[in-house]
């Protein structure tokens, strides 16, 4: 069809129109590579596996699914009089080893890192450790964590806290507590410390944020 203008309206299958020129068609693959949704880089997790015969020792509340059947050894309080009387030591303090323990075998994370935070790859990765104690027969979903400051700003204790871990000082859990009710403090606060993945909390970290 000519219009009055002297342009050319052509309508095919297509729906393609020229007026007073061409309309550029995007390039099918291009097109594809536009709509392809952005990759997301992985959390980069690095764990050892801690076996009972190891010994590994832990001071604080941690639940019986966690202690060793191995005890650890009280300290000769008698043999500690005998030397602070030796060597005249004039005070002494007789350690408390009412919550000293051997655990069994688990896993330990010892570093995790997100190249992009708050998009869930950081709860992936311990997800994914935690499928794997679960299908170990020494570990049966047993996961430890030893929280470190990072960068001298805050510490990982709110984020493992949020997927269930737990410190074996409970004071430490009253404190995280706090943090979380406070919605203007957005960093963790500053505690170390160990933590642990209670029995009971396996099933909430399985399930933390299944859309993500």
């Amino acid at each position: 069809m000519v219009l009055s203008s002297g342009e050319i309206l052509t309508i095919g299958s297509g729906i393609q129109s020229q007026v007073g020129g061409t309309i550029p068609v995007r390039n099918q693959n291009k097109k594809n590579e536009e709509e392809k949704p952005n990759k997301i880089p992985k959390s980069v997790i690095r764990y050892h596996k801690i076996r009972k015969h190891e010994k590994y020792r832990v001071k604080g509340e941690i639940p019986q699914d966690y202690i060793s059947d191995i005890k650890v050894p009280k300290t000769d309080v008698d043999k500690l009089i005998q030397l602070t009387s030796k060597y005249k030591l004039v005070t002494f303090k007789i350690p408390d080893e009412s919550h000293d323990y051997y655990i069994k075998s688990c896993y330990q994370i010892d570093y995790i890192s997100s190249p992009i935070r708050y998009k869930g790859e950081g709860t992936k990765a311990v997800k994914s450790l935690l499928e794997k104690s679960m299908t170990d027969k020494d570990t049966e979903g047993r996961i430890i964590v030893d929280i470190k400051i990072i960068d001298n700003e805050t510490s990982s204790a709110g984020f493992f806290y949020k997927l269930g871990f737990r410190f074996i000082d409970k004071s430490k859990n009253e404190i995280i507590k706090t943090w979380l009710k406070d919605e203007k403090n957005i960093l963790s606060p500053k505690i170390t410390g160990l933590m642990y993945l209670p029995k009971e909390n396996i099933q909430k970290l399985l399930m933390y944020r299944m859309l993500l």
